[in-house]
């Protein structure tokens, strides 16, 4: 007979009588964890995605204090108590580490060196905090325990509200791009930037082109279009409502030799992204001022079986089918008259 079985059956016992203690952090923390491999924002706005972002910060932080828990019933009150949350901080960037890893199995997921700084960050302050709130632990340090512990405590609130800062980046894109209607797009301001999605092309801040004088714009954007399949720009989440309107206008400048067309795309929120459910218009870029016009009563009917929403529109693309060799055009301010 093994000498270790009476231990071992022992411990098992023990760790059995614990279970109704570590059940609850334990599924809370599956919980959490499902949350965060499963989870996703209910749209693909730059504000949902931003806070599902930082809610990586409070998800890995409470994770963080389940931890905690757990570590203590194990532990059963064994010195000292600051190993126990050295433990939890441990086993929690372990779980994180984990948690990102797992994502690289989803073909819609991918692993971010980001989201793990945030989960990290939401451990330490959590665990920081809740150490801090223990006088006991600072005991040792005698008259000085008291004043370390408000220090940590400081510390990690200051930096959990630091984390919360990209909401106030937030808030200030939304904030200007209402503030700039009815301008729908603005390819050389710093608020278009979170909206904007440039593809197998090439974007430069330039002042107009000479004999370009009747623009108001100190700068143009430059869009260089490279000989790849569909070259061109996106701007996600315009203004949404272009009802009450009458035209979106647009102009384009061009060097070039010879013609060139590009595509605008039109799509409202209830889009099924078919190239009939949406609007879908060429226009000839002549070489010098091309100044464009698009009723949007036409825009409406650009979808074959319903009208286009002009009250949720979602994004617009400007592209080039599939030129044969690089060329660049100069974009104005896209606006609604």
């Amino acid at each position: 007979m093994n000498p270790d079985t009476p231990e071992r059956s022992t411990a098992g016992w023990r760790l059995a009588g614990r279970w109704p203690q570590l059940a609850p952090p334990v599924l809370g923390v599956v919980a959490l964890m499902l949350f965060l491999v499963l989870g996703r924002p209910p749209t693909d706005a730059y504000g949902w995605r931003t806070l599902f972002e930082l809610g990586h910060v409070p998800l890995f932080g409470v994770t963080a204090l389940l931890m905690l828990r757990i570590v203590r019933v194990l532990r059963a009150g064994s010195p000292p108590e600051s190993a126990n949350f050295l433990i939890a901080l441990l086993a929690t960037a372990v779980l994180s580490l984990v948690a990102e890893a797992a994502q690289l199995l989803q073909p819609t997921r991918h692993a971010n060196i980001g989201d793990a700084v945030y989960n990290l960050t939401g451990a330490v302050c959590f665990i920081a905090i809740a150490a801090a709130l223990r006088p006991e632990l600072w005991r040792g340090l005698g008259r000085d325990g008291r004043v370390a512990a408000r220090l940590v405590l400081v510390g990690a609130c200051l930096a959990l509200a630091l984390t919360t800062l990209p909401l106030a980046g937030v808030a200030w894109s939304y904030g200007m791009r209402t503030a700039a209607h009815p301008v729908v797009a603005d390819l050389t301001q710093r608020w278009q930037r979170p909206f904007l999605s440039i593809g197998r092309s090439e974007l430069a801040q330039v002042r107009p082109p000479r004999g370009w004088t009747d623009i108001d714009s100190s700068l143009v954007a430059r869009v260089t279009f490279l000989d790849a399949p569909w070259p061109g720009f996106t701007v996600r989440e315009p203004y949404p409502n272009w009802s009450g309107y009458d035209a979106l206008r647009f102009q384009v400048w061009s060097e070039l030799d010879a013609p060139v067309e590009i595509v605008l795309r039109v799509d409202d929120t209830h889009r099924a992204r078919a190239h009939r459910d949406r609007f879908n218009g060429s226009f000839i870029v002549t070489p010098g001022l091309n100044d464009f016009t698009v009723p949007l009563r036409t825009i409406a009917r650009g979808p074959r079986d319903r009208e286009l929403d002009l009250a949720d529109i979602s994004q617009f693309i400007v592209f080039s089918r599939r030129p044969e060799e690089p060329f660049e055009l100069y974009f104005s301010p896209i606006w609604l008259e």
